[in-house]
Order: structure tokens, then sequence, then C-alpha cells
């Protein structure tokens, strides 16, 4: 019975606060990676870890980009901190607004274990350095890879990157749909193109400066997920597949939206 309780005291998940700086993961995500946050997904791999306590989420939700994100934060938490102001830097008070949070935090809970903080930004560094050497916290950077402060990275208990590069060769999805759309554009204007899958590869590859591997990967988990199809037409006395787009079931999972 002694070994049992000990075991159970052992294996318990260590209880962590978080703190998303949104805008960050979103426009970063959005201009270095083609991608939109897999808000979900990222909150069930931290509870295969820890024992979440609360999640904050930070934004000026003014942003119609970031409003449209409402929906799937608020099937994570309900605690997200509208942000925006009449300042001219209103990153700037993003910033100060969930710094005052993590240190009301700090100083006011003794049995968080663990704290992760979503941000590339350099401005937390310092509350880093005071949660790991003032409080003896360990301290969970998330951040957009390549949009991570270096003075951030060094100050981290421990970093993590998103989108992981040991899986970020595939998922190139906003680039493809990005181009079919503008494609299917050209039809409705009377222009006799039909995209295949080859022409598509090659094309959103040398536009985007992608590997070609990577998006064609991606474009098959298109396929196979049904959001993108291949009908055979008639073009120039023979038959070609074209690729045609499910673009509500892309909107309705949140792998597509108009910028």
């Amino acid at each position: 019975m002694f070994f049992k309780k000990k075991l159970n005291k052992e294996s318990k998940k260590p209880k962590a606060a978080v703190f998303v700086d949104f805008e960050h993961w979103y426009i970063s995500l959005s201009k270095l990676h083609y991608r939109k946050p897999d808000i979900k997904g990222w909150r069930d791999s931290l509870l295969s870890e820890f024992e979440l306590d609360e999640i904050y989420f930070f934004a000026d939700f003014s942003n119609p980009s970031l409003q449209t994100e409402v929906r799937n934060i608020r099937a994570v938490t309900n605690f997200i901190i509208e942000t925006g102001s009449n300042q001219i830097n209103k990153k700037d008070f993003t910033d100060f607004i969930m710094l005052d949070r993590i240190y009301q935090t700090a100083f006011s809970r003794d049995d968080i274990d663990v704290y992760i903080i979503f941000s590339g930004d350099g401005h937390f560094a310092s509350v880093v350095r005071f949660l790991t050497s003032k409080r003896h916290k360990k301290v969970y950077v998330y951040g957009v890879r390549d949009a991570i402060s270096q003075q951030l990275i060094n100050s981290a208990t421990q970093v993590r990157e998103i989108p992981d590069p040991k899986t970020s060769a595939k998922g190139y999805y906003y680039p493809i749909l990005n181009n079919l759309d503008y494609l299917e554009n050209c039809q409705e204007a009377g222009k006799n193109i039909h995209p295949t899958f080859g022409a598509t590869v090659e094309a959103v590859s040398r536009y985007y400066k992608l590997e070609a591997g990577d998006v064609k990967d991606s474009l098959v988990e298109l396929i196979e997920g049904g959001y993108v199809r291949q009908v055979g037409v008639e073009f120039r006395d023979h038959q070609i597949k074209e690729l045609r787009v499910n673009w509500q079931k892309a909107i309705e999972d949140g792998i597509w939206s108009k910028r």
C-alpha cells in the first residue's frame, strides 16, 4: 500500500499556468509558415504532460483575423484578455498586460510548478529570469519557429518551437489553397485554366520558395482529408485530373480563410 501511494505521488503531473501571446502565435505562424494555430491540438499536447491550472490568451482582438479565432480559443479556455487600446504600439500594450498577469500569479500562487509562456518577444526574458531564479519555477517557452528572441531562449528552462522542426515538412495548406483560390477566380473570369496535381506543386513551391517534396506531401494530405479532389475533365482533346476544393469544409476545419 505504501509503495502504491508513493508511486502515485511520483507520477503526478506538474501543475502549470499558461500565458499565450496570441498575436505572436497567429501573426508569426501565418507570415512565416503559412499556417493557422491548432489551438485545441496544442492544449491537448499540454494535457499529456501537465496538470493545467489556468490558460490565458492575450491579444488585441479588434484585428479581424484574430477575431475569427475567438471561437476556437473558447473551446479550450474562457480566460481571453482583450488588450485593445488607443496606444500607438498596441503590441507593447499586450505585452504589458500579459506581464502583469504573470507577476500577479507568481506572487499569489505557490502551488504552480511550471509557467508556460507562449511568446517570442524578448520583453518576457526578465519575468522568465525572475520566475526561475527568485521563485525557483520551471519556465517552458513556446514560440513560433524563426520568431523567438535569443534573449528569451537563453533565459528559459526549455524552449519548444511551433511548428516542431522535426515534423514541419508538411502542412503548407495555406499557400496551396491560396493558389487554387486564385486559379478558381481566373476560371470564373473566363480563363481556360485547369490546375493539376503536378502543376500545382511546381507553382506553389516556386512562388513561395518551398521544397517541392513538402508541398507534394501537403497536397496529398489535403486530398486524403477530403479538402481537395481530383476530377476528370476534357482539356485539349484529352482528359486531365483537375483539382477542386471543398471550400466549406476547409473553412469549417480552420485551415482556410480569406486574408
